[in-house]
């Protein structure tokens, strides 16, 4: 009796621990070759879908991807969709009960450009379909959003027009990938579309830049329009010099968009951001100058305490950075969008990016992006996953989790290794008719507790805290994982 009621007070513990957000972690994800994050969607049960670009799987130039991880960020699966050339996935979308979306770019199209791509699969990530949308010239998609009837919104740009530069782009598809309605608007200047947001059942917003003739400079762009494609309203924004809204959320009945701009006779940007009811009126504004060129890319509002508060995803180089690239911060802002106080800097050489920023299950945050020139991994840039599990404290920026994009199975899909016993408490032992490359264990908040680059049969545990833990070990070209619980 003494065991099971042990047994029950670890499991609530867990539950309450993950029910309070406690579930912290940053993984780096990579191969051989170019690896980035681009999108991400967490789902009922808080595992992830990540989608993006990836070489490392070698069958193109570039392939979209999904990577399913489970909750603690660890690999479930991947998969790999498109061409002989180029695709990218930047958006992953969620229908229950159906599969999901991915929502790009790709040049497989044979047009000779690049064209909307959109692939749909079931649930276990297996590809129903794919198709390409070319309104003529070069089009990509940035963005997508899930209507109510499981149709979808693409936002982006083409390039289909006479002065042969970007104009803002929009298409609508039914759950079959047939076309509803396609709109193309731009004037002579550059126009696209970063970044929508569903407002009402029947209402949108987006954001991006346009460019106004008048000043012969581009503007923040937002747009309000219903889901059959009329415009309800749209502004640009920018009172002196260039600007860029990078996303937008709409948040306490507000459209609060954020971005870039670049004041006239400068060549930094600054942090900018601008606020809007829905019905067009303005609310707000800053665009302080920096001293550094610095940007505001993404930002999410969470709820856990509930209040006004935000992560908000900052991109800046300068003296503080390091050289060949941007590095960002994550900073907790709080009511009326001022900083909150704390903030913390993933910085290394070359780019490190932050592409998309997601409210997680339990009420925080969770990012994903990409690394250049980081070490991490052989490729050229690999991908990352960020899980924020409380707004005082962030995962730590130095030695992330590293590991393959490729090949993870559970360990019980492993039968060559056995891992016992399990519950345990002074010690674990490893018996394996294949070679075991490289060995971890790491507690719920991704802390590593136990690792080794060398083939071990035992494990020391007696001086580990009492609860449950993950294992992964690297064998034969693949991950493995499962759960340890200590008594």
């Amino acid at each position: 009796m003494g065991i099971l009621r042990f047994l029950i007070v670890s499991l609530l513990l867990i539950f309450s621990l993950e029910s309070k957000g406690q579930i912290q972690f940053y993984h780096v994800f990579g191969g051989k070759g170019y690896d980035k994050a681009e999108g991400l969607v967490q789902l009922p049960d808080s595992s992830y879908l990540v989608t993006g670009s990836s070489s490392s799987f070698e069958d193109g130039p570039s392939q979209a991807f999904l990577l399913k991880l489970n909750k603690f960020g660890f690999h479930v699966w991947s998969k790999e969709y498109g061409g002989a050339e180029f695709e990218s996935g930047r958006r992953v979308i969620f229908v229950p009960n159906y599969g999901y979306y991915i929502v790009g770019t790709s040049s497989s199209n044979g047009t000779g450009g690049f064209d909307g791509y959109v692939v749909f699969t079931d649930l276990s990530g297996n590809q129903q379909w794919e198709k390409w949308y070319d309104n003529g010239a070069w089009e990509r998609f940035h963005d997508a959003i899930l209507l109510p009837d499981t149709s979808i919104v693409m936002v982006g740009e083409s390039d289909a027009n006479q002065e042969q530069v970007s104009d803002h782009y929009f298409t609508r598809i039914d759950k079959d990938g047939n076309e509803i309605w396609s709109h193309q608007q731009g004037g002579i200047g550059m126009d696209y579309l970063k970044k929508a947001v569903m407002v009402t059942d029947t209402t949108f917003a987006v954001v991006g830049t346009g460019y106004l003739a008048d000043s012969l400079k581009s503007k923040g762009y937002v747009g309000y329009y219903h889901i059959n494609g009329s415009l309800l309203w749209d502004t640009l924004t920018g009172s002196n010099g260039e600007y860029i809204l990078d996303d937008v959320q709409f948040v306490f009945n507000e459209l609060k968009c954020v971005g870039q701009g670049t004041k006239t006779g400068k060549t930094d940007t600054d942090d900018y951001y601008v606020f809007f009811t829905k019905d067009g009126d303005f609310v707000a504004t800053d665009d302080s100058y920096n001293q550094q060129s610095s940007r505001l890319a993404c930002f999410v509002n969470y709820t856990t305490p509930p209040g006004d508060k935000y992560f908000v995803v900052n991109q800046a180089s300068g003296p503080s950075s390091f050289e060949g690239g941007e590095d960002f911060n994550v900073h907790r802002f709080v009511s009326a969008f001022y900083w909150g106080g704390y903030g913390y800097g993933y910085n290394g050489l070359g780019q490190d990016q932050v592409n998309q920023i997601i409210q997680t299950n339990d009420g925080y945050a969770a990012l994903v992006g990409f690394h250049s020139d980081s070490g991490f991994t052989s490729g050229g840039t690999s991908l990352f996953i960020i899980k924020l599990g409380n707004d005082y404290a962030f995962p730590s920026a130095t030695n992330p989790t590293v590991y393959s994009v490729l090949n993870v199975e559970m360990l019980e899909n492993n039968p060559e290794v056995s891992i016992y016993p399990n519950p345990f408490i002074e010690a674990i032992r490893i018996e394996s008719d294949a070679a075991i490359e490289q060995i971890e264990v790491v507690d719920l908040t991704g802390k590593r507790i136990f690792g080794s680059e060398t083939p071990v049969s035992s494990i020391e545990t007696s001086a580990w805290q009492k609860g449950t833990y993950i294992i992964r070990y690297l064998s034969n070209g693949a991950w493995h994982s499962g759960k340890l619980m200590k008594l």
